[in-house]
């Protein structure tokens, strides 16, 4: 009977065996299988942005208003035609804290009041039109916080 027991037990040994052979061949040829060969990345095309010019903006037609107007700091013996106006204000305190602000971007400033009881101020007073619409145009060019500069022409 010990031989009977060691005979089933060779069986088994040497069968199980060959399963495992047999599992371990099946593996390798499903793994051969699963492996995809891919190809190798092409690289990308460069591409070089295209610098863009910015184009100038069209000029704005320039607003004019005509009124008569004295500085505030300055006796009113001798105004001048013409103003560039940058900011108007109902409230004298908020000209002057404008006054100062622009001040910032070098720019000398007086106070005017008009007739309908604004405060004007103005970076430049003349008597030549032409040398104001010039200055409104370097100012919008230049600063373009202050786009709605404007030419305020004194009422005679």
């Amino acid at each position: 009977m010990r031989t009977g027991v060691i005979l089933i037990i060779s069986l088994l040994l040497i069968t199980s065996c060959g399963s495992l052979k047999k599992s371990t061949r099946n593996k390798k040829k499903t793994e051969a299988a699963r492996t995809v060969t891919t190809p190798a990345p092409t690289p990308a095309p460069v591409v070089t942005p295209v610098e863009k010019k910015p184009e100038p903006a069209p000029s704005a037609p320039i607003k004019e208003v005509v009124e008569r107007v004295v500085p505030i700091e300055r006796p009113a013996q001798e105004t001048q035609r013409y103003f560039v106006i940058i900011g108007s204000f109902r409230n004298p305190d908020n000209a002057r804290k404008y006054q100062l602000q622009i001040s910032r971007d070098n720019f000398k400033s007086e106070i005017l009041k008009s007739e309908t009881g604004f405060y004007r101020v103005s970076v430049m007073a003349t008597d030549d039109e032409e040398k104001a619409r010039d200055e409104i145009k370097r100012i919008r060019s230049t600063y373009p916080k202050y786009h709605d500069s404007w030419l305020l022409i004194q009422k005679r």
